[in-house]
């Protein structure tokens, strides 16, 4: 298994390499752009490039403690760390703006990445200030780089795994340090090698080489990228319905997905960040139904006969009680073993810095969880038998957002704290609580946090920085986001890293700690009265509402060709599916993937995406491109492939009579 992760991984992170390294002489001269013949290209030195190289290292590592994401990875901070880098901190950050403005919707969700916006920050800076490209320029140079970029994301995707394996036989030697290790030390010295060297590569041979790599990719491989981007979200949906697709919570999947198809309209608005708060918001509302007029569909578990311990601030003896059949007694409350809040604070920052320093598709954020819990581990259990098993359990698939999720590691810290002390909590129970609230979290966090947080103190950045981006919610149509071609402003970027990373941390902190005090206090009476289990439920209703629209949101796929019938010309997107459910085609996609991946490997089915895709895309029924203007010359490119990447082609033109 791991010689074909490491295979499949290899194949996916060689072209990104291979065009990194191409020198221009084998791929053919071609100019920059119209703005380069106006001022000689500035060359990039060793330790200019290396620098740029670290950087984007950086922006996808785990060294930032948990901010990396929504700092370095936006090309607004990026843009001005190049420019310090290369002597132009002002232009860097404007150009940085302008990179940043067509991903300040941008949300990865559910281990999918529609396109990486972190590669055009550092090289398409780096490429427009060695060619004094115009910021407008800079943004045509950047976009088709962040295609290159995905191709990075899904190889480190498909050979991480191999270190989660790893993690495994440390856990069965009940080596709590050895499982630590495994999650960020080799994941880490192989995101080095495959960010530093291409990104070096790039940077050091300047704009003209980049340049020519993407002008020799013809037009219906770009295509095919663009369609694959929106296919492979499919993926990471399909893990998460893996855990909350299943019983009376299923039809509320669709409806999210009607939701979103019909509520959002991107004719008339450039902001999708209200429609999914409003959906969460109606999650709330039927969730709060479902379980008010379906009660039954929470079973209660079998009752507990042990109250909740006391705070560890309380000393108060308290005799020790029998459990239920087939349970330990509670030991009595002097030979408690208690987390302290160092432990807590401890498991806390292990999460913040590494969650997602062994991000791959077999576990997600397995390995990163069982890390934050070493410190929980050390203080409950002692034997290793005992360590053995509290690793394995959390070694497990476990996916949320990192910072609202933190609710479901304060909860199942409180679960093992007190399982320890005799509690009848076994692992169907711990397991029940992840799996039943990270889905949920991760749609709500997400959903704020990237959807709403983000795009709103970009746009402040951005505004800072020297242009415009006019994203507030309900702004429609008329705030699509610009930049001028003034003097970039450094604070717009500093403001922007400031604010993002005190929101994103507090967040994270208090969601954490207010986990495993509520947790703490009120576990073992949830088991007692059957509560948990609906909220369980009502979390599963939660939780497929707002993935349904996610799936909406992230799933993207228009059907190409044209068809006669009866001596009429049928598009089969906009004449055929769209009058039945304009979401057809990727509600289809989404629940296909979700029936394969119960059987096939998700790393494969990435592997099978990017071929459909491109062979999606390849021209069959018509030409390629064509620089003509006719109407009817257009429709025919657009539907002379199976998918088109961007709209329905609609109907054919009419043909105009000649006079």
């Amino acid at each position: 298994m791991s010689r074909r992760l490491a295979a499949l991984g290899g194949c996916l992170t060689l072209v990104l390499l291979l065009a990194a390294a191409m020198p221009a002489t084998v791929l053919g001269a071609g100019p920059l752009a119209a703005d380069a013949a106006q001022a000689p290209v500035v060359s990039v030195s060793l330790w200019q490039a290396a620098l740029i190289a670290i950087g984007y290292y950086l922006a996808n590592s785990c060294w930032l403690f948990g901010v990396a994401y929504f700092t370095l990875y936006r090309p607004l901070v990026a843009g001005f760390i190049v420019g310090c880098i290369l002597g132009q901190p002002a232009e860097g950050t404007l150009i940085g703006a302008a990179i940043n403005v067509p991903y300040l919707g941008f949300i990865s969700a559910g281990g999918s990445l529609p396109v990486d916006p972190s590669l055009p920050g550092w090289i398409g800076t780096t490429i427009a200030l060695a060619g004094h490209m115009s910021p407008a320029s800079a943004i045509a140079i950047a976009v088709p780089i962040g295609l290159l970029g995905t191709i990075l994301f899904y190889g480190r995707m498909a050979v991480d795994p191999i270190f989660a394996h790893w993690a495994d036989a440390r856990a069965e030697a009940a080596d709590i340090r050895g499982v630590a290790l495994m999650n960020w030390l080799p994941p880490q010295i192989f995101l080095f090698i495959i960010s530093f060297v291409p990104v070096f590569l790039l940077a050091l041979n300047g704009p003209t080489a980049v340049q020519n790599v993407l002008n020799q990719l013809p037009v219906w491989a770009t295509n095919g990228l663009i369609i694959a981007g929106g296919i492979l979200p499919a993926i990471g949906i399909a893990l998460t319905m893996r855990f909350i697709f299943r019983g009376a919570s299923i039809p509320y999947f669709f409806i999210g997905f009607i939701l979103w198809t019909t509520m959002n309209n991107p004719a008339t608005s450039s902001d999708d960040s209200r429609v999914l708060i409003t959906i969460a918001v109606l999650g709330v509302a039927l969730a709060w139904l479902h379980l008010t007029f379906a009660p039954a569909a929470a079973a209660k578990v079998e009752p507990a006969s042990e109250p909740a311990p006391s705070l560890a601030t309380e000393t108060s003896p308290t005799p020790p009680t029998s459990g239920t059949s087939g349970t330990s007694p509670v030991t009595a409350d002097a030979e408690r073993v208690r987390v302290t809040r160092g432990d807590l604070l401890k498991s806390w920052v292990l999460w913040t810095f590494f969650s997602q320093a062994n991000y791959n598709y077999e576990r997600l954020q397995g390995t990163g969880f069982a890390h934050a819990m070493t410190p929980i581990i050390t203080r409950l259990y002692s034997s290793p038998d005992e360590i053995r098993a509290a690793l394995q359990r959390h070694l497990v698939f476990f996916n949320t957002e990192p910072n609202f999720g933190n609710v479901v590691h304060g909860a199942v810290i409180a679960m093992e704290e007190q399982r320890a002390n005799g509690a009848p909590i076994d692992d169907d129970s711990i397991n029940a609580v992840k799996s039943g609230l990270m889905g949920p979290l991760a749609g709500i966090g997400d959903s704020i946090s990237q959807g709403a947080i983000t795009p709103i103190l970009l746009a402040l950045g951005i505004g800072l920085a020297g242009g415009t981006a006019s994203i507030a919610i309900g702004s429609g149509s008329s705030g699509i986001p610009s930049v001028s071609n003034a003097t970039g402003n450094p604070i717009g970027a500093i403001v922007y890293a400031i604010l993002i990373s005190a929101v994103i941390i507090s967040i994270g902190y208090v969601a954490w700690t207010q986990g495993y005090r509520r947790g703490r206090s009120v576990v073992i009476d949830l088991l007692k009265s059957g509560t948990i289990d609906r909220v369980l439920v009502g979390a599963g209703v939660l939780g497929n509402l707002v993935l349904g629209a996610l799936a909406a949101r992230f799933v993207v796929a228009y059907l190409g060709p044209t068809v006669t019938v009866a001596g009429a010309s049928l598009n089969l997107q906009a004449g055929l599916l769209d009058p039945v459910f304009a979401g057809l085609l990727p509600l289809a996609i989404v629940l296909g993937t979700w029936l394969m991946i119960k059987r096939i490997s998700p790393l494969w089915l990435v592997l099978a995406y990017l071929v459909f895709s491109m062979v999606a895309s390849y021209p069959f029924f018509g030409p390629d491109h064509t620089t003509s203007g006719d109407p009817a010359a257009q429709y025919q490119v657009c539907t002379s492939a199976l998918l088109h990447p961007y709209y329905p082609c609609g109907a054919p033109p009419v043909a105009t009579p000649a006079p």
